[in-house]
């Protein structure tokens, strides 16, 4: 066998060696991208059906205190007609008791004694009206608190559930690569950690400063303009942020401002 031919040979050997380990590795990316993919599908399934229902949940809320202030509104009328049937109740029994104060000045006899029955008869049948009326208006008053007790819980579970939607709508607009959430006016914010292997940053904020998926926020160093992010997963207190395309000017450096 000539010099050239095992020459020849070796680069074929090498060459196949060097075929099968790309193929393996372009084999193994593929795998990892449709991985990706798979659970980008499925957060992105999870995160419409979390909207979903957080709407459904926050309809289901406003409808609770809707119905809940409407009754309200029925049982003020109620209490202001049973409070001024006491009032109109306790001037009759005034009357009857000025009345009943003024009959033994009168002198006695038949007719007397059936007035002064009749004046007693009628005064205990004002007094128990008037404690009748006085106990329905303090019931329906104890009503008009409970349900507007209801109105305030429901009032918050709405907000809390208006939040869950904001959130699973932002994660829903990251998932498509779409912009556009509103992040609170006045947010700043640090780079703690910086992955140059995959681009992303982790920043100081969280939910608890109403960073939201999908937000987007610009990064600078005194003057100077790093890069711009976009919010991918938010924790309470930190979140992980991607550079938009070529929207990196530098390498950040922890300690790096943030902002929308």
């Amino acid at each position: 066998m000539s010099i050239i031919t095992r020459i020849c040979l070796v680069v074929a050997i090498l060459l196949g060696a060097a075929s099968i380990f790309l193929s393996r590795e372009l084999t193994t990316d593929i795998k990892n991208l449709g991985d990706a993919k798979i659970a980008a599908k499925k957060g992105e399934d999870k995160a419409k059906e979390e909207a979903k229902t957080a709407l459904a949940d926050a309809a289901a809320k406003k409808k609770e205190a809707d119905d809940a202030v409407a009754k309200v509104a029925g049982l003020t009328a109620s209490v202001t007609e049973q409070t001024a049937k006491v009032t109109t109740l306790q001037g009759q029994i005034d009357e009857l008791k000025k009345q009943l104060a003024n009959m033994p000045a009168a002198a006695a006899g038949p007719s007397n004694t059936a007035e002064l029955n009749d004046l007693k008869t009628k005064l205990a049948a004002a007094e128990q009206a008037r404690d009748a009326a006085a106990q329905q208006a303090k019931d329906v008053a104890d009503k008009i608190k409970a349900l507007t007790d209801q109105v305030a819980a429901a009032e918050g579970e709405k907000k809390i559930i208006s939040e869950k939607f904001k959130e699973s709508d932002a994660k829903n607009r990251y998932y498509e690569g779409k912009e556009g959430v509103t992040l609170p006016e006045g947010l700043s914010g640090k780079v703690l950690y910086y992955d140059k292997t995959w681009n992303f940053t982790v920043l100081d904020i969280g939910k608890k400063k109403g960073v939201l998926p999908s937000g987007v926020m610009i990064l600078h160093r005194g003057t100077d303009i790093v890069g711009k992010v976009r919010i991918a997963t938010v924790d309470d207190d930190c979140s992980i942020a991607d550079f938009l395309g070529d929207f990196k000017k530098k390498e950040p450096k922890a300690g790096d401002m943030a902002i929308p």
